[in-house]
């Protein structure tokens, strides 16, 4: 399985997640749930951010490695 496939899943479960959220009643003895859901979501949202960043991580250094990175092109040399 991929970062990428990973990625997909989270989100997924993000969705999912929302949908909980979306289906609770709107009365208080519903707290303890919307409070585990939200802790849930702030979980995975961390968690997709450190999975993101991997990705990005891998495409520069795969970028730099076949010499695609425009960015760190050397314009010392004027036009």
């Amino acid at each position: 399985m991929t970062l990428k496939d990973i990625l997909l899943k989270l989100t997924l479960i993000e969705c999912e997640l929302d949908d909980a959220t979306n289906s609770l009643p709107e009365w208080n003895g519903n707290s303890d749930s919307r409070v585990n859901i939200d802790g849930a979501k702030c979980e995975l949202y961390h968690l997709k951010d450190e999975i993101e960043r991997c990705i990005l991580d891998e495409k520069k250094d795969h970028d730099r490695l076949y010499n695609k990175n425009t960015s760190d092109a050397d314009w010392s040399s004027g036009c």
